[in-house]
């Protein structure tokens, strides 16, 4: 199969690779869209030469593995929780299955992920998407998680006035939830307008440019969707006496905060990462009644050997949102 593997310098190389075969409890789907997340970026110089990267995906299954029951047969379509697990410890018996103390994480050095035509992936943590849903939107289900996640560890609850740093998919997402929790006021803050702009569509009330405006004061939950030093102390700042402050965004460097601001504000600082299982299933339910609709996420869909200039538009200002490997698209062929 076809595959965009980690190759010298942190590039990516097109090239061709075994297929995968399932194991018990495993399915091997064609992919038929994986999303660029922002993690993607941070991660890529860690992950070795010939790792197969892509977490965000969907396919067609196309191989059922042995022991593996219904739903699954070929020709149903699934959207994939990106975590090997071992099903049966403490973590993954209360739905914390990217707690596991085995897990692996798909397409993070774990095991070979989405950018790629095939993939093997646990039978138990696929779901099978309803037949009307659009293809790509499968690829969706994984971010709206990340961001259904992280409102729920924010605790929203009806009235409260939400401050958000970051308009990316994070942010974009986990607004559009904080929103359908019930939050009256969701602020978001990012510099690139284009992004701004689009946060109305996903429940932002105002939007703010913090190179020029004040992100104000008095926040219920401040939700930090970037992951960089410095923010700690501007959600701090930002939040009320007894307020919610919650770390989404990956911050790989230290980040230095002075602890006594949110002492004397009786804060409580959380953080948030992955999903349960239980959350997929509901961001599926969300698309299909139409509670949430994930198309304005997407900005365009490239095939395999575009993903080193997608990464590098998404790791400076553009306006893209998400995009969206198509695995099957080939470059110089007709329609691509």
């Amino acid at each position: 199969m076809r595959a965009a593997v980690i190759g010298s310098d942190s590039a990516f190389e097109v090239d061709q690779v075994a297929d995968p075969t399932p194991e018990p409890g495993q399915l091997v789907v064609r992919v038929t869209a994986c999303g660029i997340c922002g993690s993607d970026l941070k991660a890529r110089p860690a992950m070795s030469m010939g790792t197969v990267m892509g977490h965000e995906f969907c396919g067609e299954v196309v191989a059922v593995g042995e022991g593996v029951g219904a739903p699954w047969r070929e020709g149903v379509r699934a959207a994939v929780l990106p975590v090997m697990s071992c099903g049966d410890c403490p973590w993954c018996r209360a739905g914390e299955v990217a707690h596991c103390e085995l897990a692996r994480l798909i397409g993070l050095g774990g095991g070979p992920g989405g950018f790629a035509e095939f993939a093997a992936v646990s039978a138990d943590l696929s779901f099978a998407l309803p037949q009307g849903l659009p293809e790509a939107h499968g690829a969706l289900v994984e971010p709206f998680a990340v961001g259904l996640h992280t409102a729920r560890v924010a605790g929203i609850t009806s009235g409260d006035s939400v401050l958000i740093l970051g308009a990316g998919p994070v942010g974009l997402t986990t607004a559009q939830w904080v929103r359908v929790l019930g939050a009256k006021d969701v602020v978001v803050s990012d510099p690139i307008a284009a992004r701004r702009e689009l946060s109305a569509q996903f429940g932002a009330t105002r939007a703010i440019d913090p190179s020029t405006d004040e992100l104000g004061q008095g926040f219920n939950v401040v939700i930090d969707c970037v992951g960089k030093p410095g923010l700690l102390d501007k959600c701090v700042a930002a939040a009320v006496t007894k307020g919610r402050v919650v770390v989404a965004g990956v911050c790989a460097e230290p980040d230095p905060y002075l602890p006594i601001m949110a002492l004397l504000k009786e804060l409580t600082i959380s953080f948030s990462v992955y999903y349960r299982p239980e959350e997929f299933e509901f961001v599926i339910n969300a698309f299909e009644t139409g509670q949430i609709d994930p198309d304005p996420l997407v900005t365009r869909i490239v095939a395999l050997e575009q993903l080193d200039s997608a990464f590098a538009s998404l790791a400076g200002t553009a306006t893209d949102s998400k995009i969206l490997v198509d695995p099957r698209q080939v470059l110089g062929a007709r329609g691509a």
